[in-house]
């Protein structure tokens, strides 16, 4: 088995055990977070209707106190797993990490600054139960609040929601990249979870797991609250438009041969748009360059992918200076 650093918390772990006995597994990476965690584990530890969750934290060698906070305010309870790194990796590679200890019969992944309605999981899990889905998706909502002023709320009892079978065509034709989601562990284990040669998973673990999943549910209510920013990768620009390119860009190029054409032409056009995003912000006359032209072909008519010039997009990607990258 890999070798996971230090892990503390449940001192009876045991990989092999039945994982029926679990039945949800939260997964959190933590990188100096103690403003938030007070409030983030407030909420967590305390979701109605579970009967006997798991708690998993992936620390990337935090310099504040946050192994300390979880330490403390999970102190004497079952199924915590805190793992310690010896060394930065990354968000990927951290949530994946959690991830392959996961036990439980569902996944819900949060980031440490992201706070959940205190009944969101078990609403979600009513839903997957309901439809047979794989997957469950919430909205999210910028609050603007201080984090212990949101860490009692409840989503209302009343939303309303769509469930789809199709989960890959379905994540590839909306919103589905926030953290809060609901997936079945059978099927995130499966398709490896985030993929690690991108930063930020956001995108690619709905992509990977929607391929293997049986169903998608996107509830139209708020499971994730975020309370007011201090510091996060989203002011990053060149971060976001560098990791959603190639999240699209690795997902086309893994499985090309096993992906309907159509979808194909979807993952290429993104990837495009991706990539104009880009162009868009940085290039002297974006208007009057071949990204542009692409991107706006790429919306009237399907395209085969042009991996060539995927490539060379890839490139320019690679060579931005101020984009944080995975550390195997």
């Amino acid at each position: 088995m890999t070798n996971f650093n230090n892990i503390s918390g449940n001192k009876m772990l045991n990989l092999e055990q039945n994982s029926d006995d679990i039945d949800v597994s939260f997964v959190m990476t933590v990188y100096n977070k103690e403003f938030y965690l007070p409030a983030v584990l407030k909420a967590l530890l305390n979701q109605t209707g579970l009967k006997n969750p798991q708690y998993i934290f992936v620390d990337d060698l935090s310099h504040d106190r946050s192994v300390q906070i979880i330490e403390d305010m999970t102190k004497g309870m079952k199924n915590v797993i805190i793992l310690k790194k010896d060394k930065n990796e990354g968000i990927s590679i951290s949530i994946n990490k959690g991830i392959s200890l996961a036990q439980g019969k569902w996944v819900r992944m949060l980031d440490s600054d992201d706070i959940f309605p205190l009944n969101s999981t078990e609403k979600m899990i009513e839903l997957a139960d309901i439809h047979h889905a794989d997957m469950v998706y919430g909205s999210f909502t910028k609050t603007g609040k201080e984090p212990m002023d949101i860490a009692a709320e409840y989503m209302s009892e009343h939303f309303d929601y769509t469930y789809k079978a199709d989960a890959l065509k379905t994540v590839l034709g909306g919103h589905f990249t926030r953290m809060g989601q609901l997936i079945k562990r059978s099927v995130l284990q499966e398709t490896g979870g985030a993929d690690t040669r991108v930063f930020i998973q956001d995108e690619s673990i709905p992509l990977r797991a929607s391929r293997l999943a049986h169903g998608i549910i996107k509830m139209q209510a708020n499971v994730v609250l975020v309370p007011r920013e201090t510091n996060n990768l989203s002011k990053n620009t060149h971060q976001l438009d560098n990791d959603r390119f190639f999240a699209h860009y690795y997902f086309l190029k893994d499985y090309q041969n096993t992906l309907d054409k159509n979808i194909c032409a979807i993952l290429y056009a993104k990837a495009l748009s991706d990539n104009w995003k880009f162009v868009k912000k940085n290039l002297h006359h974006p208007y009057f360059t071949a990204d542009f032209y692409l991107y706006i072909l790429s919306k009237i008519f399907p395209l085969n992918p042009d991996f060539a010039l995927l490539d060379k997009m890839a490139e320019r990607f690679l060579s931005l200076s101020d984009v944080l990258r995975s550390k195997p």
